[in-house]
């Protein structure tokens, strides 16, 4: 499940007809169709498209897209819970197991009274995998900031930080992107809890959406661009839950997350290089 933007579904060669269902939640694009920011659709390439030139995680993957921005981006955290709440009350009929939410609260919350907190952990406690984006606004100098912000605050879930791979496949000369957020929220737990590739990733996205039309430097190919950020670090590692779910179907989510954590390579303190 993706709850973002909006999936285009017409890219039959990203997602074929793997699109099982849309649903719009939005109040602020009430009625509206498709994905007119972009956001979404990227979301997905990145965690089950499969086109041959710019694949995505899981290939195999079906999709339930969950509509709660408008063309700019912008969610009301009452949308983002009736999307939570949505996935609940359907998970059996779409068999959603993964859920990713490539978004953020703009307030410090506590994940004991936050709403949005309460709905992601339905979701967890229901067994449904929940992934979220850890947030682009880390310090330049690299240090910790805070981490409140609802659902990556959230200790149960798992929030993705974004990885600079130094365009190399080699592990070991990773770091940490200086503006991937990490520290601790308020509550005291440190997040991210991992951190996937989020330096220039290659996607899918709607011609005529806000995205490409606003940075057109970035578009590679014709439906295809580049963006960074641990919104598109995040759906790798949903795509790999989903991986993980099909080989190991009786897992719940503390099973996928300690997989994922354990198989992980680990980053130093300072968030350059594999310690």
């Amino acid at each position: 499940a993706i709850v973002d933007s909006g999936v285009e579904p017409a890219r039959l060669q990203d997602f074929g007809s793997r699109l099982l269902a849309q649903v719009n939640l939005s109040s602020l694009a009430p009625g509206a169709t498709g994905d007119d920011q972009g956001h979404g659709t990227m979301v997905a390439g990145i965690a089950a498209g499969a086109s041959p030139a710019y694949p995505g995680v899981a290939q195999n993957a079906p999709l339930v897209s969950i509509r709660t921005s408008d063309a700019h981006g912008q969610s009301v955290t009452s949308d983002v819970i009736a999307a939570a709440d949505w996935i609940l009350a359907n998970k059996d009929a779409y068999g959603i197991r993964v859920a990713n939410f490539s978004l953020a609260g703009s307030v410090e919350t506590s994940f004991r009274f936050d709403p949005l907190d309460k709905a992601v952990e339905r979701l967890w406690f229901a067994g449904v995998v929940v992934v979220a984006a850890a947030g682009n606004h880390g310090a330049a100098d690299s240090s910790e900031v805070s981490m409140s912000y609802a659902p990556g605050n959230d200790p149960f879930i798992i929030t993705v930080g974004a990885l600079d791979q130094h365009q190399t496949a080699d592990p070991y000369d990773d770091s940490v992107a200086w503006w991937s957020g990490k520290g601790y929220t308020m509550d005291g737990f440190y997040k991210p809890d991992m951190a996937a590739p989020g330096w220039y990733l290659v996607m899918p996205v709607p011609m005529d959406s806000t995205t490409p039309n606003t940075v057109p430097e970035r578009v590679v190919a014709p439906g295809y661009m580049w963006m960074s950020g641990t919104s598109f670090a995040a759906p790798i590692v949903a795509g790999a839950a989903a991986q993980l779910l099909a080989l190991h179907p009786e897992w719940g989510p503390d099973e996928v997350k300690g997989a994922l954590m354990l198989s992980a390579a680990y980053i130093n303190d300072m968030g350059a290089g594999v310690g």
